[in-house]
């Protein structure tokens, strides 16, 4: 159980859906050092510093139709908890996912 709460956790981040990011500014140095995936390298914007986007971090869009799907979903009474109250369509962020919250998303 717990091991699907992990990995289901990890697809969340890598998407981007909670708002925290798995490449951060060093993971995106280390690929222009080695020389790999150069579209994504650091690009400086003034005093700040531009992360381009992955290919798989959802648009503004997708999140909004993924965080409604899961907004609107209707399960059996007793198989999850309300889902709806775990999605925030203001943030498009998923929050207070328990282990069985995954299992279910999985």
């Amino acid at each position: 159980m717990h091991v699907e709460k992990n990995v289901c956790d990890s697809i969340i981040d890598t998407l981007n859906i909670k708002g925290n990011m798995k490449d951060g500014i060093n993971d995106h140095k280390d690929l222009v050092e080695m020389g790999v995936h150069l579209e994504l390298q650091p690009q400086p914007l003034g005093k700040r510093t531009y992360l381009p986007p992955t290919c798989h971090t959802l648009s503004k869009f997708e999140k909004l139709s993924f965080c409604g799907c899961l907004w609107g979903v209707k399960v059996p009474q007793g198989y999850s908890s309300h889902i709806k109250s775990l999605v925030s369509m203001q943030d498009l962020k998923l929050m207070g996912l328990k282990s069985h919250d995954y299992h279910v998303l999985m």
